[in-house]
Order: C-alpha cells, then structure tokens, then sequence
C-alpha cells in the first residue's frame, strides 16, 4: 500500500467487535484461536497492544466511541442509554469534514430489543441499518434500513451484517466521497452460537486457561430474547452449561467465524480498489472474564474484562508495527478526525482522548506519555506505564494495585504492600483528579449529564 498519505483525506472502515477481549486473538498471542486474517490485517498495519474500554460495558463504549467523553461526563453509563442531545458525535464531525457517514450492526444506544432505530437516536449518522441489540445469532436475524423497513437477513447474523456493510461499501463506493463506515458486529457476544462450520473446526480440541482462570458456571441468560427458564430447558445452556473448556470452543469458533468476515471485508476492499486509500481499525467494545478471578462477562477492572483489542491498517502507513503506548476508547474520536483533517475536539486528556494517528502513520513517531482511565459501576481505574491502580466508587478507595508488566495475570495485590506506598498515593491522587473532572466538566450541560 503506497498511494494514501497522512495529507489526504483517507476513507475510514471502523470494524467493531462486541464482547472480545484483547487475548482472543492469534497476533495477540493465543494459541488457540484462529484467526487469520486479523494476523494478516495486523501484519500490514500497527498493533496497540495496551488498549483500553474506558467503561467496559456495550452502550457506555458506544457513547463514548460517539462522544469522545467518559462515561460518567456523558451520563450514558448503562445499557440503553441514548447519547446526550445537543452533544456533537463523532458521525457529526466526520459529516462536517465532508465525509459520508454509515453506520451496519448493533446500536444498543437508548433502546433494546429487536427494533428499529429512529432517526433521532442515530447519533447523526447519514445512513444507517441496524438494531438495536438482540442476542441470537440464528432466529430473528433482522435489521431495519433508514425508512424503518424491515430486513429479513438469510443465515448467521455475523454473515448478515456483513452482507449489509458490503452492500452499503458498494454505494459508498459509487458516491465518490470520502466516507466513514462503521460496521458493529454482535459476534462474539453470549450466547456463543457459531456457524457449524467454525464449530467443527474446535471440535474435542484442548484449551489452554489463562492462569488466573478459576472453573465457573459459564452460561449467561439474556434479556432479548428472553432464555428459557429454568437454564436445563435452553438449548444454549444445553451446549456449554457447567463446561468452561466448552464455552471457550464455541467462542473461539465465534471469533474465528469473526475474523472470516473481516477476510470478507478486506478483499472487497481490494476488489473495489478502495484498499490503497481507506485506513481500516479493528477493535472491540469490552472483553470477556471467562472464569479468569472467578469471574464472567464483564464490567471489571480485570484486564479480561477492559482490555481490547485494537489493529490500524493505513495506506502508507506503517506496517508490522506493535506499540505498547497507553490508549482508550476516548482516544477513537479525536483519531478519526485526525485521520479525516479535521480539528480535534477541545479536550485534554483528563476530560476526553488524544490521537494516535501519527503512529498510525509513522512508526517513529513517539505518542505523548499519558495515563489511562477506566471505570464501571462500582470502581475505576488507572494504569500508567506498568501500574494499575483500582479504586471504588464514589468513595474511591484503593482496592488494587499490580504491577502488570511483573505480574500480567493480576496475581499479586500490591495495594497493602509498604513498598508501593508512594506509587499507591501518587497514581490515587491522579485518579481521584480525573474522576472530579468528570463529574464536573463544563463543557457538558448540567441537564445533559
């Protein structure tokens, strides 16, 4: 790739997955799961390999992905919120900078359920076909255009949404435009249902635990569509139901089922001849606990549950490149103006992201060095160089603290240790800064909150 330059205007493809940690991948290092055209995507583009969900739960990451803001600024702190009216989006400044924006796949963004979107809950998008969030993977695969029609997909949703984002690709194409096209897939969202296809590839196959792993009830119920009750009588918790290493197989499959439609994706790229000028970004919303600390699913300081993947292939741009400099979710939407040569919103890293375009485009560049911030319900955080810090709220007390380059698995609290005393206090007061800012930002009207 060669013709694309960081002074052009660069389409965007925003792939997003939902529920995938940042150690479900092959170039992540997982023996287990293939995926190959993510190895490939990373092979030709740059690795971020400390990602991070500022708010690892599905709807707060959509507001903040929309917004750039933390959560707690925002107010979108639980599924189904709506983004803040009034607020300018990620898809508005993108429109203002003379990009056509799309957006394919799972909204979860004030409202639930298997349902149209209207058009002022779209976060400003020009186009739009979605839902908003429906757990199931083969009945009910439908998604609902602009107009409300309803869209009847054939097969796997994974296979639909994608179908959808290609044909969608194919317009933007003939436009002519500089667009901005986010594709959210479900996938590997419980309940884990690959296509049988993806299955029989892990079929009887040995799973290597994470070593902080302790054996769990893997099965997780869902709202939409409701689960049968009790949990025997769901063909779900038929499958993997008391069975960890079972759970883990069907979701490998799921993420490799994930990675077939990225492969989808990027060699329509190539067969349209919109590679050599459209930066591709891979992540997810949050991640998956899997019994690591005895824990499921998600909204948890652990780093199964807030750590993400993150890939930027760029035209140009740098190739085989991994980086360990800190980023976050409220890092995507000053990137993306970035990349489109638009100006970054008017934040400092306390309130909001930074860019980290220019490593997207140069492998020498060095990105400032800045903590990162995350929270949930009932705690927040803040790593900076090794050290993470977790704290609870709203007292903020601290309740963690690992040294993650010494201790990767969150093995050994440090946090009542003597020794780390000046670390502990030094990292508390930044946290307990940062999270007074955001709950106190001007920028965001008190009746927007």
């Amino acid at each position: 790739m060669s013709s694309a330059t960081a002074t052009t205007k660069p389409n965007i493809v925003f792939l997003f997955a939902d529920q995938l940690h940042a150690f479900g991948l092959g170039c992540m290092g997982n023996p287990d799961v293939l995926t190959p055209n993510l190895d490939r995507l990373a092979s030709e583009g740059v690795v971020f390999e400390n990602t991070y969900s500022n708010w690892p739960v599905c709807t707060p990451f959509r507001g903040i992905l929309m917004t750039g803001r933390y959560a707690t600024a925002t107010g979108v702190t639980g599924n189904a919120h709506r983004l803040p009216i009034g607020l300018p989006t990620l898809a508005d400044r993108l429109g203002e900078a003379g990009y056509r924006t799309s957006y394919v796949g799972k909204w979860h963004l004030g409202g639930k359920g298997n349902e149209w979107v209207p058009p002022e809950l779209r976060g400003g998008f020009a186009e739009f076909i979605g839902y908003q969030c429906y757990n199931d993977y083969l009945d009910q695969v439908w998604f609902f255009d602009e107009d409300g029609q309803k869209i009847v997909g054939e097969g796997h949703r994974t296979e639909v949404t994608t179908d959808l984002a290609l044909q969608r690709l194919e317009g933007l194409k003939r436009r002519g435009e500089p667009f901005a096209l986010f594709v959210s897939y479900q996938n590997p969202h419980y309940p884990v249902q690959p296509s049988p296809n993806c299955e029989a590839l892990y079929r009887g196959r040995s799973i290597t635990r994470r070593p902080n792993t302790i054996d769990v009830e893997p099965y997780t119920p869902t709202f939409s569509p409701p689960s049968p009750k009790p949990p025997e009588r769901d063909p779900n918790f038929q499958k993997y139901g008391g069975d960890l290493d079972e759970y883990l197989r069907l979701y490998y499959a799921m993420v490799t089922q994930l990675d077939a439609n990225v492969g989808r994706f990027l060699r329509a790229l190539d067969q349209l001849g919109l590679s050599e000028e459209t930066v591709v970004i891979f992540t997810s919303d949050h991640g998956d606990m899997q019994g690591s600390h005895g824990k499921t699913n998600k909204d948890l300081p652990w780093e199964e549950s807030s750590r993400i993947p993150l890939i930027v292939r760029a035209p140009g741009g740098a190739a085989g490149v991994r980086r360990n400099e800190l980023v976050s979710a409220v890092d995507f939407y000053p990137t993306c103006l970035d990349l489109a040569g638009a100006p970054p919103p008017p934040l400092d890293w306390s309130q909001g992201g930074m860019s980290f375009a220019p490593a997207v485009w140069r492998s020498d560049v060095t990105l400032p060095v800045r903590p990162v911030f995350c929270e949930g319900r009932r705690w927040c955080m803040i790593r900076e160089g090794p050290l993470k810090l977790v704290a609870s709220k709203p007292d903020l007390a601290p309740t963690d603290l690992y040294d993650l380059d010494k201790d990767p698995y969150e093995l050994v609290n440090k946090v009542a240790d003597e020794g780390h005393g000046l670390e502990k206090e030094r990292l508390l007061q930044k946290l307990r800064t940062w999270y007074r800012r955001v709950l106190a930002d001007n920028a965001m009207p008190s009746e927007l909150r």
